[in-house]
Parts: structure tokens; C-alpha cells; sequence
């Protein structure tokens, strides 16, 4: 609400009590103009202080006459002058009232010209600001000239001058508003709101406009529900009626700016260009532009690989071979099987660590450290194998496409045919801000028209606006894919005129309603997705393949049990090696070796578990015994050599050389 003051409300500011100009702060208010700098004016001022001050002391101190103080002044004067211009000897009244008429003087209020009993004067208004205790002066009102901030301005100059329609000055409005208000007339019932609603539409499930059987139209959509519940928490009663409206949205934009309707409920989108013309509320819906491509199958030869990354694959490699050095290095000294020549040894040591990923190794396992590091490897592979399975079973049964185009630039290079709708800004957005040529772009003027022209092949990509992308995939989640919005907006909302009260109310209804989780049901209730393609379809991110930051923990682990079994094995074997080593210096005499004559000794006995004693022969490293779990018996650990000799050997010697093994062993 604004207070226009009029001249006679104005001329008496500066009179009245100064708490009383108070509670009219931020009125704007119209004042008679007239010249304080001349002579005649600054003698009358301080006469009239002196005088007004000392007759009137209770009044308080004053510091300016009053515009009828001044227009009283310039009276007395006219009769003053009109009686002194009478000769001594004329005393008619009539002569003293033609020289009344005849009077043209500028006084203290401004030019004054009598004329036919009248007093005529050329107004000059001046546009006050009630601010505080005071008012600030503000541009002055000439008539047919219009505003100006100088008291005198050349006709032909102020009407060359487009800012003599606007006021200059700096306005302090009521309640420190920082607007320029307005009036505003609220909806009757006699005369409601007329609100247009998009009589076309390319997603009926925003906005949808149908005919009655009795010819009356029927609006329905996620729109006007939400206009609907919006009405029911203004708090106050809203009449309305809705028109449909055939044309483009910035027709509709249009159509209220003109004031040709007063609002606009449907999909209208959040630009700056229409914010200058309208006022929009709070928006209900985000929006942006995203891409719709048909998908194609991913199809590759290498697809079983996919589950694990590059650095997963190679991980996993390294520490099988590493598996596998260590079981060969702790069986095949006593573990026949892993003995014989090397391609022997190799060979069941790879067939053994490879048949083990899938539990079908058939090996017999003598050493007991080799038992331990399997028992983590093993374990190492039932987490690779259910990892696997799962990922590629994922990426074999779960929806694994990809779009058959890659991004805007390479539609524009290619130069393919892309739809949008018609109706909304898209297109030109299309054409003056991504660079679209415009035989390029083609309209499409429903949601069904877009399955289509993709079938056709007249489209080969589709831009829509992110709410409708959601609508479209969340019922073609199967064949369609949707880049994510990389052009945003300022989302959907409804239409006002602007300066209009109701779109501050509306735009708070609306936050109520998000707030309260009623918006989210409707978005539920219309837009919500088919039962072919569930919410969690319309995800483009593709399951991703595996990588070793998931697995480095239990690779560490069981690389350091096997590790640590090596070495507990090496350490045994030095014993052991020293042992002998004492024992053959005891039975041999003393020879001299070279380092390099120990070193390889010592590294024939780590490999093959046997050294070469000056004097003796060949001493074996001691074989563990061993027991049979299905015999329930203990048994020896013969080598293979001794194996063949024992074939042709009679009961005795065999018994015999099984009584001097025990005796070693012992």
C-alpha cells in the first residue's frame, strides 16, 4: 500500500507536528513550488520567524511559512497595491476592483494574474517524500513538460527527453520496501482470475486439455492438481477460470504480460528472458536439457574380462605364480609327486595352483606349512570366484547398452536430424546457443511421436527438458538412454503478472507442499514409472568392473602367510644343512672350499634337499613322516630312485632299508 498526498494535504507539512508527519513515513505527496532564493522571500522569511516565534512561542520553533501563509501574503499585497493606486479624489469601488484585476506580480507563491475575478497562477509542483520527522525534496511537475529535477526546462528540451515520464529521485517507500509497489485488485467471484492452461501439450501427464461429453473442457494433469492444493493453502478463496490456449509457451508468456490473462498454471519453464515480462513463482520441477538416444547392446569378445580391472587381472596373476612358487618350493622335497625332472615339477605345480581356483586339485599335501598357506589362499579364491560370478552375471543378465551417438558436438559434425518440441523454447535455444543448423532440428508435437520418429530413423536423438526425460524413460527405460543435463534452468512454475501479490503466495503454498511431502505424492501419482521400467532403471551408470583397491586386503594377507611359510621352511632347511654339515666334517677328513664350492652346495641342498660330504655319501634331507588319513597308518616318504630299486629287491632287503631309514629318522 502507497499514500498519494495531494497538494492540500502537503502544503500544510510544513506546519503540523512533527510525530504526526511521522506516521505518514513514506507517503509521496504533491507540493506548490515557489522560488525561496529570492530577495523578497528571504526578508519575509526572517520577519516572519521573528514574529511567529514570539506570538506563538507555544507552537515551537518553525522554519518555513506554509504555502498559504505565502498565498496570503501575495493577497495582502495585491489589495495593498490596488488601494494605492487610487487618487485621492476616486473612491469607487469599481475603480478599485479593475485595478484588483489588473494586477500581474510575482510574489512570494509564485506568478499571479487576476483575471475575470479570479486569481490565475502557473503551477510548478514539486514531488515530496515523507521521510522520518521531515520530507525530502524530490524532482519537480511541470505541466505538459512532465518530471524533471529543474524548476525550469525548455518545452522543446523536456519533450525530446524520454525520462520526463519517470520520477528520478530516490523514494523511500511504506515499510522500506525495495520495489516500486502497485495496486492490486484481488479475484472476485464476479470477476475471477482468468488463467490460461496450455491447450497443447507434448506430455499429457503435465497438462492435459479434453472435451466433455457436454461440450465443457476438463483440465487434469500433474499441473493442475498442484494448482489445485496450492489453492487449498493460500488461506484465502482464489476464484479462478481456467481458458485453454492453443500456441507456443512464449505466446502464453506473452499473453500475460499484455495482461491479456492473469496468470498461466501448466509446464512453463523458468527463463530470464520471460522474468522480465512476468513473474514466476517458486519452481515445483528442476529442469534442464538432456539428450535421448536409442541404446544398443554392448557387445564384446573379451566381455568375460570385464568383471576385474587391468590392474586387478595382473594382481591376480602375480600372486597365483607366487602361490604357486611356494607350494612347489615346500612339497617337493619330500612330496613325490612334485618331484622328477622340471618340466614335471613345473607342471604339477601349475596344475595344482590353477585346479585350485576351482577346488578340484587332486594333489596330496604333505608339509604343514604348505597346508597353512593354502588354507588363506584358499580362502583368497572362494572371494575372487563369488566376486566374478557376480559381477559378470550382473553384466550379462542387467540392462549393459550404451547410446549410439556420443555427445552434442558430434551430432553438429555429423549433421543428423535431432527433435525436440516445437512449442517450447527449446528449439531456439538449440539454434542460437548450442548451434543447431535449423534443417536439422525437427518438431515433434507429442510423447508418442517420438518411438516414432526413432523407428523411422527421421530422428537419430531427442532433447528434452529433464522432467519430460524422466517421464520418457521411465517408460521406454528398455530401449532408450538419457544423457544427464548439462544445460540447466531455472526449473517449472506458474505465471503471473508482474508486481502480482498472489505469486508470493503461491510460490510460499508451494514450499508448504514440498515441505510436507504432498508434492512428492503427486509426483508419484503422475509421473511416477511403469512397472516394465521400476525407478531404479532409468539409472544410466553401468555396474563397473572390480578393481584391486577392494581386494589389496586379503592379497596382502595371504601373500604374507605364504611368505612367512617360506621362511620358517628356509630356516629348517639351514638347520638341517648345518647339522650335516657337523656331522660330515666328524666322518671325513677336513677339505677346503671355496665360497663359491659352499654357495652352491648350500644351494643344491635348498633345492634338492641332499649335499655332497667329502668321504660319504650323498646325505639326504630327513623326510617327515607321513599318515595316511584313509589307512589311518603312518607312512615313509621314499624317493623315486630308491622306488625302483626296491621292485627288485627281495622282502629282507626291503625290510632291512626301512630299518635303517627309521633309525635316521629317528
Amino acid at each position: 500500500m502507497v499514500w498519494i498526498l495531494t497538494d492540500t494535504v502537503t502544503d500544510l507539512l510544513d506546519t503540523v507536528n512533527t510525530s504526526v508527519i511521522h506516521s505518514m513515513e513514506g507517503a509521496l505527496g504533491i507540493k506548490n513550488y515557489h522560488y525561496d532564493n529570492t530577495t523578497l522571500y528571504q526578508t519575509f522569511l526572517t520577519q516572519f520567524r521573528q514574529n511567529f516565534n514570539s506570538d506563538y512561542p507555544e507552537e515551537g520553533y518553525t522554519d518555513e511559512p506554509g504555502f498559504y501563509a505565502l498565498r496570503a501574503y501575495d493577497s495582502i499585497a495585491i489589495i495593498t497595491q490596488a488601494m494605492d493606486r487610487l487618487s485621492r479624489s476616486t473612491s469607487s469601488p469599481k475603480v478599485f476592483l479593475d485595478n484588483i484585476l489588473a494586477t500581474s506580480v510575482v510574489g512570494l507563491s509564485g506568478e499571479i494574474n487576476v483575471t475575470a475575478g479570479e486569481m490565475l497562477r502557473s503551477p510548478m509542483l514539486r514531488i515530496v517524500n515523507v521521510v522520518g520527522r521531515r520530507y525530502t525534496k524530490l524532482d519537480f511537475w511541470i505541466p505538459e513538460l512532465g518530471f524533471s529535477n529543474q524548476p525550469l526546462v525548455e518545452k522543446v528540451e523536456a519533450e525530446n527527453s524520454t525520462d520526463a515520464r519517470r520520477l528520478k529521485g530516490m523514494v523511500i517507500w511504506p515499510g522500506d520496501l525495495q520495489r516500486i509497489p502497485k495496486g492490486w485488485l484481488m479475484p472476485t467471484v464476479k470477476k475471477p482470475m482468468i488463467i490460461g492452461v496450455p491447450g497443447r501439450t507434448s506430455f499429457d501427464m503435465f497438462v492435459n486439455v479434453s472435451t466433455n461429453a457436454d461440450g465443457t473442457k476438463k483440465y487434469d494433469g500433474f499441473c493442475i492438481e498442484l494448482f489445485l492444493k496450492v489453492r487449498g493453502v493460500l488461506g484465502y478463496d482464489l476464484p479462478y477460470k481456467f481458458v485453454p490456449v492453443n500456441g507456443t509457451y512464449d505466446d502464453l508468456v506473452d499473453l500475460v504480460y499484455n495482461k491479456t490473462y492473469d496468470a498461466i498454471v501448466g509446464d512453463v519453464t523458468i527463463l530470464a528472458s520471460r522474468s522480465d515480462k512476468v513473474e514466476f513463482t517458486q519452481p515445483y520441477a528442476e529442469s534442464g536439457l538432456s539428450i535421448i538416444v536409442p541404446e544398443k547392446p554392448e557387445e564384446s569378445e573379451l566381455m568375460f574380462m570385464k568383471p576385474f580391472t587391468k590392474g586387478m587381472w595382473l594382481a591376480t596373476g602375480v600372486i597365483l605364480i607366487y602361490t604357486m612358487f611356494i607350494v612347489w618350493f615346500l612339497e617337493h622335497h619330500t612330496n613325490p609327486e612334485f618331484k622328477g625332472p622340471w618340466k614335471k615339477q613345473m607342471g604339477t605345480a601349475m596344475w595344482f595352483t590353477f585346479s585350485s581356483l576351482y577346488f578340484a586339485h587332486k594333489e596330496k599335501i604333505y608339509s604343514n606349512l604348505t597346508k597353512v598357506a593354502l588354507v588363506v589362499w584358499f580362502f583368497v579364491v572362494l572371494i575372487l570366484n563369488s566376486s566374478y560370478t557376480a559381477s559378470l552375471t550382473s553384466m550379462l543378465t542387467a540392462q549393459r547398452q550404451q547410446p549410439n551417438v556420443n555427445d552434442i558436438e558430434w551430432l553438429k559434425t555429423k549433421r543428423l536430424t535431432v527433435g525436440c518440441d516445437g512449442d517450447s523454447f527449446v528449439r531456439n535455444y538449440m539454434q542460437s546457443v548450442l548451434g543447431f543448423e535449423p534443417e536439422n532440428i525437427k518438431n515433434v508435437s507429442h510423447e508418442y511421436k517420438y518411438e516414432e520418429e526413432f523407428e523411422s530413423g527421421n530422428i537419430s536423438a531427442a532433447f528434452l527438458e529433464l522432467p519430460y526425460q524422466k517421464v520418457f524413460i521411465s517408460h521406454h527405460c528398455k530401449r532408450y538412454n538419457a544423457t544427464t543435463p548439462t544445460n540447466r534452468f531455472g526449473g517449472l512454475g506458474f505465471v503471473f503478472q508482474k508486481g502480482s501479490p498472489i505469486a508470493a503466495d503461491v510460490s510460499k503454498a508451494i514450499l508448504r507442499l514440498s515441505e510436507d511431502g504432498e508434492l512428492r505424492d503427486l509426483e508419484v501419482k503422475w509421473l511416477s514409472a511403469s512397472r516394465e521400467c521400476p525407478s531404479n532403471a532409468t539409472n544410466n551408470d553401468i555396474t563397473g568392473s572390480l578393481s584391486l583397491q577392494s581386494f589389496w586386503g586379503i592379497y596382502t594377507i595371504t601373500g604374507a602367510t605364504s611368505t612367512i611359510c617360506f621362511l620358517l621352511f628356509l630356516v629348517q632347511l639351514l638347520k638341517n644343512y648345518n647339522k650335516q654339515e657337523v656331522k660330515g666334517r666328524r666322518n671325513a677328513t677336513p677339505v677346503d672350499k671355496s665360497v663359491w664350492e659352499k654357495t652352491f652346495t648350500l644351494a643344491r641342498y635348498i633345492h634338492h634337499g641332499e649335499t655332497d660330504i667329502p668321504g660319504e655319501s650323498p646325505i639326504s634331507a630327513p623326510s617327515p613322516d607321513i599318515y595316511n588319513l584313509e589307512s589311518s597308518k603312518w607312512e615313509l616318504s621314499i624317493p623315486e630312485d630308491t622306488q625302483e630299486n626296491l621292485h627288485s629287491s627281495s622282502p629282507a632287503e626291503i625290510q632291512l632299508a626301512a630299518n635303517i631309514s627309521d633309525s635316521d629318522v629317528g
